[in-house]
């Protein structure tokens, strides 16, 4: 027996209980919750003259492709079916009805996690003694939630076992628990108690606690991440999600939940993921009434197939370099400032400010103060620009919002904080991809007149030593020792594992 087919019936255990109510949670008097359509698509449909009638068809919609958050999980085409794919079992391969989302490294992982969590679990059961694991599962955070996968599993044993089914119960149940993965009602029931309060309960950044922070929580529901290792504006690959909460969001209210298994964490990837694609079939299925004038199977299955095809294929988007980084020299960091500063290159001043390197070979600069991130306050009667009574100068106003509609800076780059992460190759990405959901531009294809590339590869590392170089401490002699140290990162930056980023890992509230 494969480890696949070995692994699938504790995990079906588990999600059977779940969608039979047996889930357990830490909070178990929490109330039922459900999903609402949002404000924007209320809206949307009342302007057009729908009413609460054509709003429950989207709901009704909405509830058959993507269950409640009692039971969420996806609707199986019959052409899914056709093809093996599952995107409820993400830790299965398509063609084993699953969705081969966790990859053979992830699942590995996962393995190595639940090994040390459930520890005293397994000691318990290769030990044979069945009537400890209730209490050493009682022992483990959240550990209650598997304990009506326990009492099925030893329920199968019987009564009257023989040597050999005590054997063979030994190996199935050490095995259920080390391949333990949480079915989408555990992690919605995860999200609930971790999540909810800042993220929402659709993913739409309005939980109680939303409004008290700054940056504002993400917004799932227009299927728009920041930031991901991908370019074209591509949905975030697993990875990018993963890191995101293993690592947490530097600078903002966005906390690492390292404290959790890896097992929960790709879980709360699964949920997020389902209600990101929630939200996008949302507004395209009202966006679609709202032309049609009606809401039809052909238009929901369609839509459905429309969003899974936005999250398909990102790997084929992955910006990596292959070759050694060139080092940071002198002359390549000065290279990089006039890159910086040439209008026609790479523009990062009009935003970021002006930036240079003194005589000392000190960097300074980008300050997140370019004149095309701010312009005057006007008087609403003369139209004469402001001054303050306090200053005298002329006050300014931030020129740039986000795709949610909030306001944005561009970043004080020699605060060095850069919430994807500060490695050479995380600047490379951010430079050659832009910053999603920001006016962030994205110049590593963009070509000059001539059709030609506008910038070398020479001249993106130019400019990512250079950015980096702003925010690094000077010593009062000059450049530091490890900016002219040469090094070959291509093993560890450049490859296709090179999306784990460090603590900075995260969203970008200004570019």
């Amino acid at each position: 027996m494969n480890c696949k087919s070995q692994r699938r019936l504790g995990t079906a255990i588990v999600c059977a209980a779940s969608f039979l109510g047996w889930s357990c949670s830490d909070q178990p008097h929490a109330a039922a919750r459900h999903y609402k359509l949002s404000e924007s698509v209320v809206k949307e449909l009342e302007d057009a003259g729908f009413r609460a009638r054509e709003e429950g068809q989207v709901l009704g919609a909405l509830e058959m492709l993507f269950g409640t958050p009692a039971a969420p999980g996806y609707l199986v085409t019959n052409e899914w079916l056709d093809d093996g794919f599952n995107p409820n079992w993400p830790n299965y391969a398509v063609g084993d009805n699953g969705s081969g989302s966790v990859t053979d490294a992830e699942f590995a992982a996962i393995v190595e996690g639940n090994r040390q969590r459930f520890a005293g679990v397994i000691a318990e059961i290769e030990a044979g003694n069945f009537d400890g694991v209730e209490k050493a599962l009682a022992d483990i955070p959240r550990g209650n939630l598997l304990a009506k996968l326990w009492a099925d599993l030893y329920a199968s044993l019987g009564e009257e076992p023989s040597a050999d089914d005590v054997a063979a119960f030994k190996d199935d149940a050490k095995l259920t628990f080390e391949e333990y993965y949480p079915s989408f009602a555990d992690s919605a029931e995860l999200y609930r108690q971790q999540c909810l309060h800042c993220h929402g309960n659709e993913g739409g950044a309005d939980g109680p606690t939303a409004r008290f922070l700054n940056p504002l929580p993400r917004d799932y529901r227009r299927g728009i991440f920041k930031y991901t290792a991908l370019k074209d504006k591509a949905r975030p690959r697993r990875e990018d999600l993963f890191n995101t909460l293993a690592q947490g969001i530097y600078s903002t209210a966005m906390p690492n939940f390292r404290r959790f298994s890896d097992a929960e964490l790709h879980g709360l990837v699964d949920y997020v993921q389902l209600l990101s694609m929630r939200g996008e079939t949302e507004m395209l299925l009202a966006a679609n009434m709202v032309s049609d004038e009606a809401l039809t199977t052909d238009m929901v299955l369609e839509t459905y197939n429309d969003v899974w095809g936005r999250w398909s294929g990102q790997d084929e988007k992955l910006i990596t370099f292959d070759g050694p980084i060139p080092a940071p020299t002198p002359e390549l960091l000065h290279r990089g400032a006039e890159l910086f500063n040439d209008p026609n290159k790479g523009n990062c001043f009009s935003c970021h400010g002006q930036a240079g390197i003194d005589e000392h070979g000190h960097s300074w600069g980008g300050r997140g103060n370019g004149s095309a991130a701010f312009a005057d306050v006007l008087d609403e009667a003369t139209g004469e620009p402001v001054r303050s009574p306090w200053t005298g100068m002329i006050e300014k106003k931030a020129t740039y919002s986000d795709d949610w509609g909030h306001t944005i800076v561009p970043r004080n780059l020699e605060e060095g904080v850069f919430r994807f992460g500060r490695r050479p190759i995380d600047i490379y990405r951010r430079i050659y991809a832009g910053i999603n959901g920001t006016p962030m531009p994205a110049i590593g294809e963009s070509k000059d007149a001539e059709g030609n590339p506008l910038l070398s590869d020479e001249d993106m590392w130019a400019l990512v030593h250079f950015v980096r170089s702003l925010s690094e401490k000077h010593d009062g002699i000059g450049l530091l020792p490890q900016r002219l140290v040469a090094r070959d990162d291509s093993a560890s930056e450049h490859s296709e594992h090179s999306g784990h980023a460090p603590a900075e890992h995260g969203e970008e509230s200004t570019h």
